[in-house]
């Protein structure tokens, strides 16, 4: 692969680029290349990216790049710099402005300066109600026609993790007819057949447990894991019983290893530490007299959980327990914002940059208020969650980017935890501890990424919540994760949730656990 940067057989790619990719990254994309269809599982923050960008210029077919809506512009500025391209950002009509330029209009534009056409689309956009979004379905007709087929890279390939595909509709004479989903992940598996090349990205290909893998190896080499099913019971130790198939577990996880690994690029964050910025962690536990009462919003939010829960449908009901576990969750976030507020004004006081992931959008609004009052004048604050529109939350990741001072992001850990570059940070609060591993490790590589500062990412626990059982639920998803990608920031993780060496500070949270 060096002898053909420097043949430069890519022409599309800026000649500065392959000198300054790191040497996992250039085994990685030598990798994905020779084999077409392939993984890249790197920690956050290690240059996935930039190999996704060499890969895509590696083949002369036209791509599409299916990534989080809020850093389509993102992607884009990064193709621009790093090759000639000029991509192309799919946009709902909601957000077209003055002089927008439509697909048509462009990929003629590609087809007569005899330039690859490139697609950013959002993964919210890919999928409607009718199936696959029509620009999408337009350019893959288009590439149809085309000798060069379609390369495709699915970025955060997680968000695709769902494995069911089809609805089964029962027919009058007592057989079935099935019914393909309209599902983002339904959706994507049925583009990954019509594209010649894929590659999927991901920091964490198993964000939840061990059956998030199956529709990722599915979308990048249709086929190849056979069918769902038959793949769960071998590797998640599925089975069924008198409510259905449980496929929560895991199983022959050394094969499944072996199996990932003559497919994925693994880098571990130990392989790339030496190259990212000094990282630290610390929880610290809030007492119960430190801590707010949940307000009017976030009690009824809990009353509301509860009576889904048990209304009828029992604890059974994964989505209304999950609801509630959302809510304590949400509400154990909300008490410790007279801390958080205080943390915040003492880190700028030292001059530093500040990040704060919390659980709802009215909690952002609180701790903006709260914070404004006593933040000096010429340290600017932005707050933003899921109901900023995706172009809104560029610009001000953008502005504190590029600010040399004291500065503060308050925002939803939802609407800001993956994706986004925001490395120029010397403090991360983590107010809402994520009950997933998969969250918790993308929540943390916002500031771990090449050329980033010295970060100190503090974990806010409220003791006698919700929030000590959950780090233990946390802690209980490791094993699995570690058998197929061991990595030092697991353990590192776990330590820092566990309290350290402290092991009397461990005995009592396993104490609350149990008692739970």
């Amino acid at each position: 692969m060096t002898e053909i940067a420097e043949r430069h057989v890519l022409p599309e790619l800026r000649p500065w680029v392959w000198p300054w990719l790191n040497d996992y990254q250039r085994d990685g994309i030598g990798q994905a290349v020779a084999q077409g269809n392939h993984h890249i599982w790197w920690p956050c923050g290690s240059g996935k990216t930039a190999a996704a960008i060499t890969w895509i210029v590696a083949s002369p077919a036209p791509a599409l790049v299916v990534t989080r809506a809020s850093v389509r512009r993102q992607w884009a500025s990064e193709l621009r710099r790093f090759t000639t391209c000029k991509p192309y950002v799919l946009l709902p009509a909601s957000e077209r402005r003055k002089g927008w330029t439509g697909l048509e209009a462009y990929l003629a534009q590609r087809e007569r300066l005899h330039e690859r056409p490139i697609i950013i689309a959002g993964w919210p956009s890919l999928a409607t109600d009718d199936g696959l979004n029509a620009e999408i379905a337009d350019f893959v007709t288009w590439t149809e026609r085309q000798p060069l087929g379609l390369s495709i890279v699915w970025d955060e390939s997680h968000t695709a993790k769902n494995h069911k595909r089809w609805k089964r509709l029962p027919q009058e004479d007592g057989s079935f007819r099935f019914e393909r989903l309209t599902s983002t992940a339904a959706v994507a598996g049925a583009l990954a057949p019509l594209a010649t090349r894929r590659l999927a990205l991901t920091a964490t290909p198993m964000p939840d447990r061990t059956r998030d893998l199956w529709a990722q190896l599915d979308i990048v080499d249709p086929g190849c894991a056979g069918k769902y099913w038959d793949w769960a019971k071998e590797y998640c130790g599925a089975y069924e019983d008198q409510h259905g198939w449980d496929d929560r577990g895991s199983s022959d996880l050394d094969t499944l290893r072996e199996w990932c690994n003559s497919r994925a690029s693994i880098v571990s964050t130990e392989q790339v530490s030496s190259k990212l910025p000094p990282l630290r962690r610390t929880v610290t536990y809030l007492s119960p007299d430190v801590l707010e009462r949940p307000d009017r919003s976030a009690k009824a939010a809990i009353r509301h959980a509860a009576k889904v829960a048990g209304g009828g449908t029992g604890t059974e009901d994964k989505s209304a327990a999950a609801l509630l576990l959302q809510a304590r969750l949400e509400a154990a976030a909300a008490m410790k914002g007279k801390h958080v507020a205080q943390t915040v004004l003492d880190c700028v006081a030292s001059g530093q940059k500040v990040l704060v992931f919390t659980g709802r959008r009215v909690d952002v609004t609180k701790l903006e208020t709260r914070i404004r009052k006593k933040l000096p004048h010429d340290v600017p604050l932005w707050a933003a969650d899921g109901s900023t529109p995706p172009d809104e939350r560029e610009s001000i990741r953008e502005a504190y980017m590029g600010h040399k001072g004291a500065a503060v992001i308050v925002g939803t850990g939802a609407a800001w935890g993956e994706s986004a570059n925001l490395h120029d940070t010397d403090r991360l609060l983590i107010v809402m501890l994520p009950w997933t591993w998969g969250q918790l490790r993308q929540w943390e590589g916002r500031v771990r990424r090449l050329g980033g500062r010295n970060c100190l990412i503090e974990y806010l626990i409220a003791e006698e919540t919700i929030d000590e059982r959950i780090a233990s639920i946390v802690l209980s998803k490791l094993a699995a994760v570690e058998a197929i990608l061991p990595d030092e920031q697991v353990s590192a993780v776990r330590e820092s949730l566990q309290g350290g060496t402290d092991d009397a500070l461990l005995d009592r949270i396993l104490d609350r656990v149990l008692d739970s």
